[in-house]
């Protein structure tokens, strides 16, 4: 067999071949959706997008608002769930105070740039949004254990972020336009936020949260985003048209991954795909 030593060779290499995407692919995951940050540009392109309906060109220190506050919420929340953790995650549960404090500093230079008002609208919301994540009192109760509100709060602060800060920030008044903006980016945050709780079915019921899935069961919350992300887009298509067409295309995606993720679903699904979902509404306002 004359080829044999040339067909060793070349199995080798694409072993080696694969390998290395393997190991780049997993060192991008790191980087980008581990350190948060991937969901952090997804919730700013919201903004983007929110300001391009309403016809605005934000600031540069706006979309940095909603970047850092991102980042800051969402590495507070990781650095507490990993507090009394050794090993390898501790290596995150550093990594992710680091980005925390990071992202304060950020915040609070950016808010020293703003109006007065911008200021205290992002003060407020991101001390809730904290407070949300932080275990109070003796007995270390958090917000985030409240029977079925996790996604509800955390989709619809993200949702009043994106849309108000930038309307704020400008100093520009509400139009039924601001609302059907603000209700559409909020269901698909809300949605979002559920199919997250979706993948963590397991470990929420083990650590004793109630969040929605926990407490309807897999089936049942399948059914209410459906019929809830339904409705809402729908109703947004019907009262705004010039945010008929982002709806509809809104509701195409987030139906196909409503349906389709679960619980044992790949993790880096729910974090390239949902989170990636975020990016759609940006991708549609640039055409």
């Amino acid at each position: 067999m004359p080829n044999s030593g040339a067909t060793r060779s070349a199995v080798s290499r694409g072993a080696v071949s694969r390998g290395a995407v393997s190991r780049s692919s997993a060192a991008l995951y790191d980087a980008l959706v581990r350190s948060h940050c991937w969901v952090a540009l997804a919730v700013t392109s919201l903004a983007s997008f929110s300001a391009h309906e309403l016809e605005f060109q934000p600031s540069l220190a706006a979309l940095g608002v909603v970047f850092f506050s991102t980042l800051l919420i969402y590495n507070l929340d990781t650095a507490i769930d990993l507090l009394a953790v050794r090993g390898e995650l501790q290596a995150r549960q550093t990594r992710a105070t680091r980005l925390a404090l990071l992202s304060l500093a950020g915040v609070l230079g950016l808010l020293a740039t703003m109006r007065w008002a911008t200021s205290a609208l992002v003060i407020g919301g991101a001390a809730v949004c904290c407070l949300y994540a932080v275990p109070l009192g003796p007995r270390g109760f958090r917000m985030k254990a409240l029977p079925g509100a996790k996604s509800i709060v955390v989709g619809s602060a993200v949702a009043i972020a994106v849309v108000c800060v930038p309307l704020i920030e400008q100093g520009i008044a509400w139009t039924p336009l601001a609302w059907s903006t603000l209700a559409c980016v909020g269901s698909l945050t809300i949605v979002n936020a559920t199919l997250f709780d979706v993948r963590d079915l397991e470990q929420d019921r083990a650590r004793g949260l109630s969040t929605l899935p926990v407490l309807l069961g897999l089936k049942a919350t399948r059914i209410l985003l459906c019929v809830g992300a339904t409705a809402c887009f729908g109703a947004v298509a019907k009262l705004e048209p010039l945010l008929r067409q982002t709806a509809w295309l809104m509701l195409g995606a987030l139906l196909p991954l409503i349906l389709s993720l679960g619980p044992r679903s790949p993790k880096s699904s729910y974090s390239w795909l949902v989170d990636g979902a975020l990016f759609i509404p940006w991708f549609f306002s640039l055409g």
